[in-house]
C-alpha cells in the first residue's frame, strides 16, 4: 500500500485510496488493531488508543478520522497544500456520551476544501468560497449529526471547535486531546 500511496498526484485520488483501502478502526498501545466489529471497540478506546503514524496506518490498513486527518496532513504537506485542521467536541463538565471528530481543509487557489473520509455519510471533497463557509457547513453537518444521538439543545450550545496543530505521533487518547482542545478557538463561526 505504501507504493500507492507514493504515487499519488492529486486531491481525489488521495481521497479514491484513503475510501477503498483504509477501514474505520485505530491502533492500540499493544500493536493490536480495533476493528468496528469488535465487542470491545468503544469500551477500550481512551485506554488503549495511540495516534498512528503514516507508516501504522498504511501498514494496517486501519485508522480513525484522527489518524486519517493525520495521514491526509502528511500527503497535503507534502505536495505543497496550505492546510488546517480542526476539531469537534460537545464541551460537558460531564461524562460526554458524543461522538468528537477531526478534520482536514486544504486551500487551493480562491476555495477551501473540507477533505472528509471517515465521516462515511459525507466523504469527498466539498469546496467552499471562504473557510467561515465551510466551517460553517461542516459544523451544521457535526450538529445533524449528534442529532441521531438524541443530544438535548442545549448540549449542542455546548459544541466547540479548535484548530490545532500536528499532534505528537503515537500520542495517548488523553493527550491528543489535550493538543486539539488547546488549539485555536473557532466557536465564531458556530450560528
Amino acid at each position: 500500500m505504501d507504493l500507492e500511496y507514493k504515487n499519488i498526484k492529486t486531491p481525489i485520488e488521495l481521497l479514491h485510496f484513503m475510501m477503498y483501502n483504509i477501514k474505520y478502526g485505530y491502533l492500540g498501545k499493544n500493536g493490536k488493531v480495533h476493528k468496528t466489529e469488535d465487542k470491545d471497540f468503544n469500551l477500550v478506546f481512551e485506554e488503549e488508543y495511540i495516534l498512528e503514524t503514516k507508516e501504522d496506518i498504511l501498514r494496517t490498513g486501519y485508522g480513525n478520522c484522527y489518524d486519517q486527518t493525520e495521514l491526509a496532513r502528511c500527503w497535503f504537506k507534502e505536495h505543497g497544500y496550505i492546510v488546517k485542521t480542526y476539531f469537534e467536541i460537545v464541551n460537558l463538565d460531564y461524562v460526554n456520551p458524543y461522538p468528537t471528530h477531526a478534520f482536514l481543509v486544504y486551500q487551493e487557489g480562491n476555495t477551501w476544501n473540507w477533505f472528509e473520509v471517515a465521516d462515511f455519510k459525507n466523504q469527498g471533497i466539498h469546496k467552499f468560497n471562504s473557510l467561515e463557509e465551510l466551517l460553517n457547513y461542516q459544523i451544521n453537518k457535526y450538529r445533524e449529526f449528534l442529532k441521531t444521538f438524541n443530544i438535548k439543545e442545549e448540549e449542542l450550545n455546548c459544541i466547540l471547535i479548535k484548530e490545532f496543530e500536528k499532534p505528537i505521533l503515537h500520542s495517548d487518547f488523553a493527550s491528543y486531546l489535550n493538543c486539539c482542545l488547546s488549539g485555536k478557538d473557532y466557536n465564531k463561526f458556530i450560528n
